[in-house]
């Protein structure tokens, strides 16, 4: 048999490349991360049980938690451990916060914005949702209650409620993103409770507006979920207008 011998262009094979055991740790930290597996805040079990839980040594596991901190994915917190980072938030963040400090106005363009997020994120809750994400709900809006009992206002468990409706769409994209808008809008939340909605009237309207958001995601009802959070911040878009831009408020009938 005859040999031939051809030339083979460059380029046509590519190297292989042996990964290091700390880039395949990252690689699944990344990977539940993205899968919502781990959410925003979450913090990460210790190196000491990664290593134990992953079967590799230590200095990988370090390794790849300072990877993924580089790349802005992680952060270190004070006491150690590492938490999940808001991929979106490094970008958009600071310039949209200098618009808030400097006009009032782009604050009322955000919580807009936010409606129309939410509105199609407790319809896909009504869908997605797990019983313990219900629960989760439950346990804010009991809370919630409790407060307006004691005619007290803790608008931390407002935006808790819809950080956990955010959570059951299971879609890890918009959980970061929304995170990042209720970063910048907790202090204007703060005004909407504190300042805007002062009244028992006013405040017993947003519980019954938070307990008709969760009988629908309750019910797994995607319609009756979406129409009860748009109804719920219409109002409460309205009342801020009404009372920090009257002239945009729609005229009394």
């Amino acid at each position: 048999m005859t040999t031939r011998h051809i030339g083979i262009p460059a380029g046509v094979f590519a190297p292989i490349r042996v990964e290091r055991i700390s880039e395949k740790v990252a690689l699944q930290l990344k990977k539940l991360i993205a899968d919502g597996v781990l959410k925003v805040g979450d913090r990460l079990p210790s190196e000491r049980d990664l290593s134990e839980q992953l079967g590799v040594s230590r200095t990988s596991v370090r390794e790849a938690l300072q990877q993924l901190e580089m790349r802005g994915i992680l952060e270190t917190v004070h006491g150690g451990g590492s938490i999940v980072r808001n991929i979106t938030e490094q970008e958009i963040r600071k310039p949209i916060e200098l618009f808030l400090e400097q006009d009032k106005k782009r604050v009322l363009e955000l919580a807009e914005l936010r409606a129309f997020m939410e509105a199609w994120a407790a319809r896909e809750a009504a869908r997605h949702r797990t019983d313990a994400e219900l629960e989760t709900m439950r346990g804010y809006l009991e809370e919630m209650e409790r407060d307006f009992e004691k005619g007290q206002i803790r608008y931390d468990m407002d935006v808790k409620y819809h950080t956990e409706i955010a959570a059951a769409t299971h879609n890890t994209i918009y959980l970061h993103i929304i995170d990042t808008v209720y970063t910048l809008i907790k202090y204007s939340i703060k005004v909407h409770r504190e300042e805007v909605f002062t009244s028992r009237g006013d405040q017993e309207r947003i519980l019954n507006h938070h307990r008709k958001i969760f009988n629908a995601i309750a019910a797994g009802n995607p319609d009756a979920a979406e129409a009860a959070m748009k109804e719920h911040l219409a109002f409460v878009v309205r009342e801020f207008k009404a009372k920090f831009f009257p002239e945009l408020a729609p005229a009394a009938p």
